[in-house]
């Protein structure tokens, strides 16, 4: 009996529980108000409604707010205004005399149960209300069925969406982390090539230790409102403000784990309307719980007007242990934003309890300072302290992090906490931004390596390799000439990046080896070099080859080998020395005519290329537009393999024993001593060439 009072006790328990932490939307229609400020010097806003008020901040001319009908006071006698607007991007007061109304809107509020209880169709309408497109209906009417008691409101930035990406995409304002696991897996991909990274080296630059500048579909991607419209990541637009129906310390513990700082926590941000949940989860963000930094025994210098506490004696800061929970001001800029950190936790504000020589200081001091600078000004969710575009003429760049990947990561914790809590069927509400002629999509580059460099082109003739003169990797036009008697050369090329690959041919197909032998078919040979990188995009370098045009007059082929030196008989050629490959000859020859054209072949007509020539080697030679063709004799070589041996003495034997009889340039290779006749003295001459007694002239 007393388990099932405890049981039911236990249900009564959690149903009262649940009700307490549910927040609640209030129904009806209300008018909203866009104001203009019309003060030519701006207009200050007070934190009370009189003009002996603290000025906790200011609105320029021209700038605009919004608000409703229950946002304006009338003005107490001596207010010194006859009406007052609160304006709670600011959390203070404005006088309406220099508010001039612009815009008129009916807005719609609906209560949590009002929204469950709606229609398919009344709950698309409702979407169109809002402001929110087919583009972010989809995913929105997906979570309204799981979700049926979420509110989903509409934030009309009044931004261009390019321009927004543009501003956001300059260096300074969106970081992306980077390690050797994503290094990895190609999450190069994501960072900016314009700046901070060299194609020649293909080395990315640290902006901030291992935070790179993130390129502009990166940006875009993370800016992009509907790339967070699942059912984790939507908490990026959940409210900052403070909100005792469900944020309690209790939560602090299990997100901080330990409850050491509950109390600081808890009731400086119902001091400053801010949550505590969100605050607790920067805290753990910025992984600064268990650090107790310092600048003692630290040679440090501040910039500006910061200037630590500093022991003359020993010449360097003395500062007792530093706080900073929350890194403000932990820039990168001019560098090192940790020891930036440590000097801004060294100045001295009373407003934000500085110097944060203790953990209650930096904790409360960090946390008014958020929310004076932040959540008050307009950015009261985690994306828009990111993303500063809530607010009309605001600058972007005022933001909190830089670090795109900041938002979901918090997003992901406070899900994880409403699910373990089981509090996400409650009402909460969701402040969705909406941009101008935003694209039908935006998604991350794809993964892998972006350099599509080249970091040499160079040529080779016949082995002989030569570099394309004044090769840069980002040029991509280049003309080379060759001899007109060059049929092929080979491309070789080198990539910056290991991970990519080139093509070299004019049909582009793929070839992962960096070298190709090309054919030069005609006087100009144009060849698309295409480097590929590890994420695809694609780089095309273009090498004209140019053949050099022959002169109209040529030497002769007779006269070419004259003065190469070598002996005409008829159809036979002689003068080659013992040991002379084809490249030697041929090089020797085209010394006279570069325009020439010489092919070698074996007796089998097959071309040499290697070894040494011989005896019915065959010499091809174009010049002047005549072709002639010559076998090549080398006096002592009877048997053609290049040489002389006993086994060319066994051939001349053979031949006057008439076994095997010669003919042709065998016959006259064979007349050693050449005088016209075989003989034994043609054997004597060769026996005495071997012996080394005389030479074999050619």
């Amino acid at each position: 009996m007393k388990k099932k009072v405890a049981k039911y006790l236990y249900f009564i328990f959690t149903v009262l529980l649940f009700i307490v932490i549910m927040p609640t939307v209030h129904a009806g229609t209300y008018k909203q108000y866009t104001g203009k400020i019309t003060a030519t010097l701006g207009l200050n806003v007070r934190k009370d409604k009189t003009t002996s008020s603290e000025i906790v901040g200011a609105l320029s001319y021209n700038s605009t707010f919004k608000y409703r009908d229950e946002d304006v006071y009338e003005g107490a006698e001596g207010s010194g205004c006859g009406y007052w607007i609160y304006v709670g991007s600011r959390n203070g007061y404005v006088c309406k005399d220099y508010v001039e109304v612009i815009e008129t809107v009916d807005i719609n509020d609906y209560s949590d149960s009002e929204m469950a209880q709606m229609t398919d169709e009344e709950f698309d309408a409702y979407l169109d209300e809002e402001g929110f497109d087919e583009t972010y209906k989809v995913k929105l009417k997906e979570l309204h069925k799981k979700y049926p008691s979420w509110v989903f409101k509409g934030i009309k930035t009044n931004r261009d969406w390019t321009s927004s990406v543009k501003e956001e995409s300059q260096i300074g304002y969106s970081t992306y982390y980077l390690d050797q696991v994503r290094i990895s897996a190609g999450h190069e991909a994501y960072l900016n090539t314009e700046s901070h990274y060299s194609w020649e080296t293909d080395w990315f630059s640290g902006y901030d230790g291992w935070f790179f500048l993130a390129n502009e579909p990166t940006v875009a991607y993370f800016l992009d409102p509907r790339n967070y419209l699942s059912e984790s990541n939507i908490f990026v637009f959940e409210t900052l403000y403070f909100n005792d129906t469900y944020q309690n310390k209790d939560i602090i513990t299990t997100i901080l784990n330990t409850d050491k700082y509950n109390d600081y926590i808890y009731d400086t941000g119902k001091a400053e309307n801010y949550s505590p949940i969100a605050i607790a989860i920067k805290i753990k963000q910025e992984g600064t719980l268990n650090n107790r930094p310092t600048l003692g025994n630290i040679d440090v210098k501040c910039s500006g007007t910061i200037n630590p506490v500093y022991d003359a004696t020993n010449g360097v800061s003395r500062l007792h242990p530093l706080y900073n929970f929350f890194n403000i001001g932990a820039t990168s800029s001019p560098s090192n934003a940790d020891l930036n950190g440590l000097c801004y936790a060294a100045t001295t504000n009373e407003n934000y309890l500085l110097p944060w020589n203790t953990e209650e200081r930096a904790i409360k001091g960090g946390i008014k300072w958020i929310a004076d600078q932040y959540v008050k000004v307009g950015q009261y969710t985690n994306y828009f302290q990111k993303f500063n575009t809530a607010i009309p003429n605001t600058e972007l760049w005022h933001q909190y992090m830089t670090n795109l990947e900041d938002p979901k990561s918090q997003s992901s914790i406070i899900y994880q906490i409403y699910s373990n809590i089981n509090i996400l069927s409650s009402p909460f509400v969701f402040y969705i931004p909406i941009y101008n002629d935003m694209p039908e999509k935006t998604e991350l580059p794809k993964l892998g390596n972006p350099n599509n460099w080249l970091t040499s082109l160079s040529y080779s003739i016949d082995g002989k390799e030569t570099s394309v003169s004044n090769f840069n990797g980002n040029t991509t036009e280049y003309t080379i000439t060759v001899p007109n008697y060059i049929n092929n050369i080979t491309i070789n090329s080198t990539t910056v990046a290991r991970t990519s690959y080139v093509s070299i041919d004019k049909s582009n197909s793929v070839l992962k080896s960096t070298s190709k032998q090309v054919a030069l078919p005609s006087n100009e040979n144009v060849f698309e070099i295409v480097v590929t990188a590890a994420n695809g995009n694609t780089k095309t370098y273009t090498l004209t080859v140019i053949k050099e045009e022959a002169p109209t007059e040529q030497p002769t082929i007779e006269e070419m080998l004259e003065q190469a030196q070598l002996k005409l008989d008829a159809t036979y050629v002689s003068g080659i020395t013992f040991g002379m490959g084809s490249n030697t000859l041929t090089e020797k020859l085209l010394e006279i005519n570069p325009f020439a054209t010489i092919v070698i072949t074996n007796n089998k007509d097959e071309v040499k290329t290697a070894g040494a020539l011989g005896t019915s080697d065959k010499l091809t030679i174009t010049s002047n537009n005549e072709t002639k063709t010559f076998e090549i004799v080398l006096y002592g070589d009877a048997n053609g393999d290049g040489d002389i041996t006993l086994v060319d003495i066994v051939t001349l034997q053979k031949h006057l024993w008439g076994d095997a009889i010669l003919t042709g340039v065998r016959l006259k290779a064979a007349d050693a001593n050449k005088d016209g006749t075989l003989m034994l003295n043609d054997i004597v001459m060769i026996q005495k060439h071997l012996w080394k007694d005389a030479i074999i002239s050619q």
